[in-house]
């Protein structure tokens, strides 16, 4: 069956704006701010935008409203690909307002309002929607969460992946209704009680599942399929890091991609790693926020860089179904 979508994104939004320093400061000081920025942003809403950076087919729903953030985050996302046709009409929803800090060292603080947030509904999301991706990209911070969507996009068979971060009371049934999950190291240690990434992502699997990944920023990730469950590494690429915000939500964005686009968990590993980097190393410095999310074309030319024969060649020729397919 035909899908007009590789990745429908439902999730938080976020105009961030970012405040850059040399180093973060300690408390109860003053220190000069070299740049500041407004971008979009929010988990699900930055791994959409790098669907939609990536060539992808790309759709993303929330409750907006014709406010200010609203609009700015509307704009942003069709300037990078994102269908917006199907927002939710609520005159007091919006993004959530974020407040970033970002080190010379690309390390960043987020503080963020979550005012303006209303959460999507299964009754907001239409079956007919659902049907028309091939793959539907859910997070979660704070409750309420998103697990009536998720149980109703599994019970039409629409895959589900996970992006989740909140520690909270729904949480796991959340990770229950994922067919991939993708979790930063922090969740994986707090829901498994271990800190080691190796031990939490073998726990995590243990719900029969696609694929299980722990990723661990600069030290790669952790993955565990339903073929090959023990619980494997993958590397991170090394670049010189200036500005991590979104790091993370570009490989969710990248990931899932490939996977809609049928290619096996390892390659689709290796494509959201190198499209991580290069969010990571964000042209030299020269890029921020979105303006940093990579194109296809960028990713294919790091990895011909980056990659050996004779596993350069192999997972290039797989790869290929990224460009054939847009």
């Amino acid at each position: 069956m035909n899908k007009r979508y590789d990745v429908l994104g439902i999730g938080i939004a976020a105009v961030d704006d970012l405040c850059y320093v040399s180093t973060y400061p300690p408390v109860d000081c003053k220190i000069p701010i070299h740049s500041t920025i407004r971008q979009g942003g929010g988990p699900a809403c930055t791994a959409i935008a790098a669907v939609g950076s990536l060539g992808g087919h790309a759709a993303y729903t929330a409750r907006f409203g014709d406010n200010e953030l609203s609009s700015f985050m509307k704009a942003a996302l069709a300037s990078h690909g994102v269908d917006i046709s199907h927002m939710v009409q609520d005159p007091e929803g919006g993004p959530y307002h974020s407040f970033i800090v970002v080190d010379g060292s690309g390390h960043r603080n987020v503080f963020f309002d979550p005012a303006l947030y209303r959460v999507i509904t299964a009754d907001d999301v239409s079956i007919s929607l659902l049907h028309s991706a091939a793959l539907i990209l859910l997070d979660h911070i704070t409750e309420p969460s998103l697990a009536s969507v998720a149980a109703k996009a599994r019970h039409h068979e629409v895959p589900v992946l996970g992006d989740f971060e909140g520690q909270t009371e729904s949480s796991m049934s959340l990770t229950a209704l994922s067919d991939y999950l993708v979790v930063p190291k922090a969740f994986a240690a707090w829901a498994s009680d271990d800190p080691d990434p190796r031990n939490s992502c073998a726990f995590l699997a243990r719900e029969k599942r696609l694929a299980t990944v722990v990723t661990a920023g600069a030290e790669g990730c952790y993955v565990s399929t339903a073929t090959e469950p023990v619980v494997r590494h993958f590397p991170a690429f090394r670049v010189d890091a200036f500005d991590t915000n979104g790091c993370g939500d570009t490989f969710h964005g990248a990931f899932a991609l490939a996977v809609a686009r049928k290619l096996a968990i390892e390659e689709a590993v290796t494509f959201a790693s190198a499209s991580a980097a290069l969010k990571a190393f964000a042209a030299g410095g020269q890029r921020r926020g979105w303006d940093a999310l990579p194109s296809l074309e960028e990713v294919f030319d790091f990895l011909r860089a980056r990659l050996r024969e004779p596993e350069k060649q192999s997972i290039l020729e797989k790869l290929e179904v990224l460009r054939n397919s847009r």
